[in-house]
């Protein structure tokens, strides 16, 4: 039953990508047929920007993401717990390499992870979590980031968040 549910999960990510890709190209459509005469021309201005967002997304979003965020990259001796704890949820979860690690000075309590695949993947924690959370509870948000990083959800959001502005 949760298999059928995830592939279900799937058909519909790749159903709304392909829906907002063709809500954009019918928009360039219609403004370069408004615009200059040629609904063409606007298609394929509108396919050429959605081929550039999407490298960008695909290749960059990670860094913009975090960059938006102002995160900043934290190493073992920065903040020993949160290290520890995403190095045992690396360990369980049985990425081979070591998530990058980010702190984001803000007294929301959120987290998100980011990458394009496993090997470039990346944890971000609010220092608001940090501070209301205890061990055994940042262990279960950084368990759930780390599910997304091994299910590649971080890549479908990453390129749903630079690509559609979602």
């Amino acid at each position: 039953m949760i298999w059928e549910q995830i592939r279900s999960n799937q058909i519909k990510s790749v159903w709304l990508a392909i829906t907002m890709g063709v809500i954009l190209l019918l928009l360039g459509y219609f403004l370069g047929f408004y615009f200059i005469d040629s609904g063409i021309t606007g298609l394929v201005i509108a396919l050429l920007v959605w081929i550039v967002m999407t490298l960008v997304a695909y290749f960059q979003g990670d860094s913009i993401l975090l960059g938006i965020s102002q995160a900043r990259k934290i190493g073992p001796d920065d903040h020993p717990r949160l290290y520890n704890v995403v190095e045992e949820m690396k360990i369980a979860s049985g990425l081979e390499k070591m998530p990058d690690v980010y702190i984001i000075d803000d007294p929301a309590m959120n987290a998100f992870a980011t990458g394009r695949d496993p090997k470039k993947a990346s944890v971000a924690v609010t220092s608001g979590l940090l501070q209301k959370l205890n061990r055994d509870e940042l262990q279960g948000v950084v368990a759930h980031e780390m599910s997304h990083i091994t299910n590649r959800d971080a890549l479908l959001m990453q390129c749903a968040r630079c690509c559609w502005g979602l």
